[in-house]
């Protein structure tokens, strides 16, 4: 992430030198220095920002020059903003004379302190650019070799390994034999009677997977005569998860939603959602529930009318799905890892896309490493899809990968691969994603605001293939 501070402070520096601001003697030969300096590290960057995580002499060098970049922006910002000249549409001649005045003596004391600032900020950016020299005699070999390496790329065109860490449903291995168990649970056609069946285990076993898999089942759907499916989430806003089922139920019938429906409080969220179900069969899903109030806050709204009505959850916690599933007689629906098989043909479709099997001198390797993903196809998903954008020629690159997973802990591992995942991206994407992080927690994210977001950002760069800005930022998406 430090090559992208310093893409934006360069990209900075030049109108600011430029145009924006007259100089003290001195003062622009030491800004010019620093813009040199930061260029001349960029190249090294690239390799650098790669490596921080396998190397602690790299990973403190690169967080320097990430803070002095941060704080060259916010001298340059703050110096621009207070030498910026404000118009002042006064009649009075001896008050216009008098604000030319202070402002003249006010820009001098500014300019001395940002002078300062300066000074200060070259002193670091030559301690930080004799480390850097340091550490290009060390890994002189590593930047050589870094060119033909996929995460020091500077081409900006559609990059297919988003692809690979997609997990589409249709390619799910071993989810046959759920689905077909937990809609036996759903549809049990012996029970008429309001029942929750909830499905469990910890993150990345594809819960949320299996159940959206289950409710898009078109002979499941016939059973039911509406139809919701709301995310619940760590920390949910009651309202708003009761105002969209509303909303979800009321545009299955083509019927409005109540014109008070923004003034309702949650009494009166759960009443309206209760008696639009009375007369009606239902299949609702609560995907991820993370602690039980949130059940105790929403149970009530869903009546027991003597007919076939399911609700299904997710949630990562035992006592949530066995509370909730005796309250109703229900069923508790535990998800297992994948079995050895297939987790074996998940990974190689997933890092070797476009071939029938594992290469034979990767399998070894191979395996080793799919051992660290424990089964969980999210953590196999994210490692093939790293993997897939590896030389395989150069096993060298997966026993470096492979030495990246040795935590033993779950929990740990899965961050591990996930922080592998993201670690192995370009640069120029790692700020686009990260950028994500603004939007509220399952908010819907359209793509075309995406990409002006990132756009207004700077964070999409020009490209030399003749493609639009927007072009290159459909590519990032």
């Amino acid at each position: 992430m430090a090559e992208s501070a310093v893409f934006f402070l360069l990209d900075k520096l030049t109108p600011f030198l430029l145009e924006e601001v007259k100089l003290f003697s001195g003062v622009r030969q030491e800004v010019e220095y620093i813009r040199a300096e930061f260029d001349r590290m960029t190249a090294f960057l690239r390799v650098a920002d790669s490596m921080e995580d396998s190397d602690g002499e790299i990973k403190i060098w690169v967080k320097q020059v990430r803070e002095v970049a941060h704080h060259t922006e916010d001298v340059l910002d703050v110096f621009t903003l207070r030498l910026t000249p404000r118009h002042h549409h006064q009649r009075n001649r001896y008050l216009v004379f008098f604000r030319k005045t202070f402002g003249s003596l006010k820009n001098i004391k500014v300019r001395y302190q940002i002078g300062g600032e300066i000074q200060s900020i070259k002193s670091r950016v030559k301690d930080i650019a004799e480390g850097h020299r340091r550490y290009r005699l060390k890994y002189n070999v590593l930047l050589q070799e870094g060119s033909s390496s996929s995460t020091t790329t500077t081409h900006v065109r559609y990059d297919s390994r988003g692809d690979a860490l997609l997990l589409k449903e249709a390619e799910l291995v071993g989810i046959d034999k759920h689905k077909k168990e937990l809609i036996g649970f759903v549809v049990n056609q012996a029970e008429d009677r309001l029942k929750v069946v909830s499905v469990v285990g910890m993150g990345g076993l594809g819960k949320t997977t299996l159940v959206k898999k289950v409710y898009d089942d078109a002979e499941l759907r016939k059973h039911f005569e509406s139809h919701a499916w709301v995310t619940v989430s760590e920390s949910p806003k009651m309202e708003e998860l009761l105002k969209d089922m509303i909303q979800q139920l009321s545009k299955e019938i083509n019927q409005p939603v109540p014109q008070e429906l923004e003034r309702m409080d949650i009494m009166r969220l759960k009443e309206a959602i209760n008696e639009f179900l009375q007369q009606r069969s239902y299949l609702v899903v609560l995907d991820d529930i993370w602690n039980i109030d949130a059940w105790e806050a929403v149970k009530y709204a869903f009546p027991d009318n003597n007919s076939k009505n399911r609700i299904v959850l997710t949630t990562r916690s035992e006592d949530i799905a066995s509370t909730t599933c005796a309250e109703t007689r229900g069923n508790v629906y535990s998800l297992n890892p994948l079995s050895l098989e297939d987790a074996w043909t998940l990974f190689c479709r997933k890092a070797f896309p476009g071939k029938s099997s594992c290469p034979r001198h990767l399998e070894d390797i191979s395996r080793r490493i799919l051992k660290r993903c424990e089964g969980l196809p999210l953590a196999i998903v994210a490692i093939g899809g790293v993997l897939a954008t590896k030389n395989q020629s150069r096993i060298d690159e997966w026993h470096m990968l492979h030495r990246s997973l040795e935590a033993n802990n779950k929990l740990q591992n899965m961050k591990n691969i996930l922080c592998l995942s993201y670690n192995d991206l370009p640069w120029y994407l790692k700020i686009c994603f990260l950028y994500l992080s603004i939007f509220p927690e399952d908010h819907e994210i359209e793509c075309m605001r995406l990409i002006r977001l990132w756009t207004a950002e700077g964070f999409v760069q020009v490209s030399e293939d003749g493609l639009t800005i927007e072009e290159v930022a459909e590519g990032y998406v």
